[in-house]
């Protein structure tokens, strides 16, 4: 099975389970993996997943979004790429660039990856 993947779309969010912690924008940062299979015959943007409009959709998503935990970001961004009949599974990495603890120096990171199962109904994938 094919993959189309797109690394570091960088957005200002508000996610946090405190009203402060949304109320201020905050550096967002995802990685999607679609898996699909890829029309290779054809050299036309119509005949494949256009990642442009992916992006595009993910930062609307992300930017328009008031919540509480980055796990629901996540769920709400694999839903939007399977609408795309084409895409049989996802996986969506998200990364909160500055959280809230001065601990975390790196970044907090939710790793979700769902697939269309029978009758196009989401299932987990396994861990690796």
């Amino acid at each position: 099975m094919d993959k189309i993947c797109i690394y570091q779309i960088e957005f200002d969010g508000h996610i946090g389970v405190t009203e402060e912690e949304r109320s201020t924008p905050q550096p967002i940062s995802v990685d999607i993996e679609l898996t699909c299979d890829i029309n290779t015959q054809s050299d036309s943007l119509y005949d494949t997943i256009d990642y442009d409009a992916v992006c595009r959709k993910i930062v609307e998503i992300g930017r328009n979004s008031y919540l509480n935990l980055v796990e629901t970001l996540a769920e709400k961004i694999v839903k939007t790429a399977l609408e795309d009949s084409r895409v049989t599974s996802v996986l969506v990495r998200i990364k909160k660039c500055r959280p809230p603890l001065k601990e975390i120096k790196g970044g907090f990171v939710i790793e979700i990856s769902r697939h269309r199962g029978g009758r196009g109904t989401l299932q987990h994938l396994p861990a690796d």
